[in-house]
């Protein structure tokens, strides 16, 4: 391996927690190994002989049942150095820098590419007649996240099953997988996240990528509004013209106490700053308080002639519009 200053690290290089089998480990490194080699990546290439020769020592490491067990006891340096055997003898470990080698032993060819038009040995005018490995269209499902997670940030775990070759490539088993989607606080219905080339695989394809795309499930008292939060509160229209306290649930568990002295006309609203959704950009948005006013279905005669002497206005003769003065001059204050 190119050194980089620092030591590799082999399940990583290959995508792999420690625990993974040997048929697992043949499989990652039959994916990663198509997909980094130099050949297919003209356009990158420098970047990709580094990948490819990583993926290749990590493969040369894991495969090899004693190499493994010094790397997973004794880490890198164990490795490397070697361990004392019973004659005190060290046999340390250097990558050869031999990916190719490798990828020839088990591809059982150097070029597995040529019949797609890819490599050094396939002739130029030949390259233009082959297309290379189809890729598959990618698999999208959803992801659907209350405002909750949305708020507050969450990990969700998704089942996908996709076809994989077995482990020595003969033939396609179907395998389950757990996919973890870390989601941010804040994120939008719509955000898509990609896990490239984890869907079917096969013969002469690249493997779809697995989509998802979060949706939002519908909360029982709050909305959102790009990063605002909206709540309704439902209030009668005694409370509309006298004053009341409301209690406005947040996302995070905690209760709000918001007093209104003030005469809720319809359309009114208050905003609570810096208590909607998290931003992209820092801070919180607003949350928006609605206001719905319950009006009765039914008024006695004395009830309502008592309104009429509290709430009596003028008349303006221009529009025969009557004006309440009260309200007026709240909404000038």
């Amino acid at each position: 391996m190119a050194d980089s200053g620092q030591n590799p690290e082999y399940y990583g290089a290959l995508g792999l927690s420690k625990g993974a089998s040997d048929a697992e480990i043949k499989r990652a490194y039959r994916k990663l190994a198509m997909q980094w080699h130099p050949d297919k990546n003209a356009d990158k290439k420098e970047e990709a002989e580094i990948k490819f020769q990583a993926i290749a020592e990590a493969y040369d490491v894991l495969s090899d049942k004693s190499k493994r067990a010094v790397y997973d006891q004794f880490g890198y340096e164990g490795l490397k150095d070697g361990v004392p055997d019973a004659n005190g003898d060290r046999n340390g470990y250097e990558y050869q820098n031999n990916g190719n080698e490798i990828f020839e032993s088990f591809f059982g060819t150097a070029n597995p590419f040529a019949d797609f038009g890819f490599g050094e040995s396939t002739p130029f005018t030949s390259r233009l007649k082959k297309p290379g490995p189809k890729k598959m269209d990618a698999v999208v499902k959803d992801l659907p996240c209350t405002l909750e997670e949305l708020y507050n940030g969450c990990v969700k775990k998704m089942m996908v099953t996709r076809k994989r070759f077995n482990a020595d490539g003969s033939d396609l088993v179907d395998e389950s997988k757990v996919l973890s989607v870390s989601v941010k606080p804040g994120w939008k219905k719509g955000t898509k996240i990609t896990f490239p080339c984890e869907g079917d695989e096969g013969v002469d394809i690249v493997p779809a990528d697995v989509v998802f795309v979060l949706t939002e499930v519908e909360h029982k008292c709050l909305s959102r509004e790009g990063g605002n939060l909206v709540f309704t509160a439902k209030i009668s229209l005694s409370d509309a013209l006298t004053e009341c306290a409301i209690t406005v649930p947040t996302l995070d568990g905690r209760k709000l106490s918001l007093p209104c002295p003030e005469v809720v006309s319809p359309g009114y609203e208050k905003s609570i700053v810096g208590e909607g959704m998290p931003l992209k950009k820092g801070g919180n948005g607003d949350l928006i308080i609605r206001f719905k006013i319950l009006f009765p279905n039914f008024l006695e005669e004395g009830k309502k002639k008592v309104l009429r002497e509290t709430l009596a206005g003028t008349v303006t003769a221009e529009t025969d519009v009557v004006v309440d003065e009260t309200v007026a001059e709240e909404k000038k204050d």
